[in-house]
């Protein structure tokens, strides 16, 4: 029998057709509308159905139900959209040979249709793109481009500039996988003509609103899509036209350079928002945050500069109570840490961990250590008996080894005849309160009496 979908031969007893899927998981019996919707064309009627063998999944049945909507459609727009839906059925089901049949029937409309929809154009550069089809993906979008830039002033409306904004982001995406220079400047002016015009077309609106919708688009683009680069110009549109920009337009686009590690250009505009909302909490805690990832950035490459304790302290300062400020006391130790002060650097993380009985303790037992006596931490304890042999007051025996093939300086930590450790002697084990093991090397001095056990890190023994 011929397929009444595409006309192909189908074998007797085959389920459906496999060149269109005509026939799959429906019956053609039962195909025409009942009488309850004789309102409806028989065009709409099976692109229904169509829609609802989608959702539900069963995209062979979809299929015939388009091939019979195609019956129907005399315009190419019609036909275009339709094609891509079956173009889109073969990818659900991972038919990416047929899919790509479907794609390049549209392609062929494209060429005689003067003002295709540009997203569907998009759609087939994003089957390309995911394909691997860089360059085919290419052409297809800078063709979803020139349909934006043919479209009369009347037909510019938002969804077009979101839609200009995808466009240029794919592009550029495209290129960097083809590993070819991308003519950025040329795309991002032609979404800045873009959305020129569509300010053009609104001038019965006030220039709040149209700043307004434009703030809404960018960042319904960065929530949904991650763009940076084009939100961050619609949001510079949306700034220039306002003649009293909110401070909320600002918030925004700091948080779009935040995201994209643009820290010190974000917190500009914070600053921004901050200056007209100065007790706005959620600014004030967008502010804090960008300082935190500035800085944990800086300590990743090992960047830290002394001033950064000082800016970890005012994000500190600023962040409104309601907020946990446990991760910025974190930050503030990593900070510490690289600058050398390690036991501060613990005491910050501990009040971080709301532990304040711990940093009460390490206060009071650092205000036992004076100027006057010499102090060793001892270190490698792990690999022997742990904090267990040292009670306060135990006596330890300071045995230099001056053969020791990793540490010339090395002296040993014994208690009765065993080793337990020993005097820490490098920038890792090394806190600023105590003397190293090469400082103490020269003194004649054998024993070191245990103080105390200091945020159960560090053993702090005074020499004797």
């Amino acid at each position: 029998m011929l397929c009444p979908g595409c006309g192909s031969y189908i074998e007797e007893g085959e389920p459906y057709c496999e060149e269109c899927g005509y026939g799959g998981g429906y019956s053609t019996a039962s195909d025409e509308p009942d009488e309850d919707e004789e309102n409806i064309s028989r065009e709409e009627y099976f692109y229904r159905q169509a829609k609802t063998s989608s959702i539900n999944g069963d995209h062979l049945a979809a299929i015939g139900f388009y091939n019979e909507v195609l019956k129907s459609i005399f315009l190419d727009s019609g036909k275009w959209e339709t094609l891509s839906a079956i173009a889109r059925e073969y990818e659900a089901m991972g038919d990416y040979d047929s899919a790509r049949k479907y794609w390049n029937k549209c392609r062929e409309i494209e060429q005689d249709y003067r003002y295709p929809a540009p997203m569907q154009i998009t759609e087939r550069g994003n089957f390309l793109y995911q394909r691997g089809n860089y360059g085919e993906a290419i052409d297809a979008y800078e063709k979803a481009l020139e349909t934006v830039k043919a479209l009369k002033e009347n037909e510019i409306g938002l969804d077009k500039v979101k839609i200009c904004a995808r466009i240029v982001h794919s592009l550029s995406d495209s290129y960097d996988k083809l590993g070819k220079d991308c003519p950025k400047a040329q795309y991002q002016n032609e979404l800045k003509h873009t959305i020129d015009r569509y300010i053009q077309t609104r001038k019965s609106e006030g220039v709040e609103n149209k700043a307004y919708y434009l703030s809404k688009a960018a960042w319904e683009l960065f929530e949904d899509y991650d763009l940076i680069d084009e939100t961050l110009i619609i949001m510079d549109c949306a700034i220039e036209i306002h003649p009293n920009c909110p401070a909320e337009y600002y918030n925004i686009k700091a948080i779009i350079l935040n995201y994209d590690y643009q820290h010190d250009e974000a917190l500009k505009y914070y600053d921004k928002a901050l200056s007209e909302e100065p007790s706005n909490e959620t600014y004030l805690k967008n502010k804090a945050d960008c300082i935190k990832r500035k800085l944990e950035r800086n300590v990743v490459v090992h960047q830290i500069e002394p001033n950064d304790l000082a800016l970890i302290d005012e994000a500190i300062k600023m962040l409104p109570e309601s907020c946990d400020n446990g991760p910025y006391f974190q930050v503030k130790g990593d900070i510490l840490d690289q600058l050398g002060d390690h036991v501060k650097a613990s005491i910050t993380r501990a009040l971080g961990a709301k532990h304040y009985d711990e940093v009460e303790t390490a206060e009071k037992q650092l205000e036992k250590l004076k100027p006057t006596q010499t102090y060793i931490n001892i270190t490698g304890i792990h690999n022997y008996h742990g904090f267990e042999p040292f009670k306060e007051g135990t006596i330890v025996n300071l045995i230099k080894e001056p053969d020791n093939p990793h540490d010339r300086y090395a002296i040993r930590v014994e208690i009765k005849g065993e080793t337990v450790g020993y005097v820490a002697n490098s920038e890792y084990t090394l806190i600023r309160e105590v003397k190293s093991a090469r400082d103490i090397n020269d003194t004649t001095s054998r024993y070191a009496e245990v103080l105390f056990i200091l945020l159960r890190e560090w053993v702090i023994a005074k020499v004797i």
